[in-house]
């Protein structure tokens, strides 16, 4: 029988009913200092602050923490500039660590007006 899972997926199993949960892909996990962070974790606690319409994470390489959290963060309204970006930034920093924890808090977080899709 061949199998319908792409391997490259994280899965759970449940044993009772037998049926397999996708729960995100391999490779969408960063290692900060040590720990594994599923980006789809950190997309969803952005999401969740009121102001954010659409997020996207991605790691980038860190000489301190070896891979940094980065995101990019649509707003369900308009784009700020200058010094309201870096106190809604921080904001943002203070509610994912909230949410998850502080070794979650993106390292970066870029503004922009969307997402590609592709």
């Amino acid at each position: 029988m061949r199998s319908l899972l792409d391997p490259g997926h994280a899965r759970g199993h449940d044993k009772d009913t037998g049926y397999f949960t996708i729960m995100g892909r391999i490779d969408d996990v960063l290692n900060v200092s040590g720990h594994r962070l599923g980006t789809m974790e950190i997309e969803s606690a952005l999401v969740s602050h009121e102001l954010v319409a659409e997020a996207a994470v991605v790691g980038r390489p860190d000489d301190t923490t070896g891979e940094a959290v980065v995101a990019f963060v649509v707003l369900k309204r308009s784009r700020p500039e200058g010094e309201e970006a870096a106190a809604l930034a921080k904001t943002l920093r203070d509610w994912v660590g909230k949410q998850i924890g502080p070794i979650a808090k993106p390292k970066d977080i870029r503004f922009g007006d969307n997402l590609p899709k592709t």
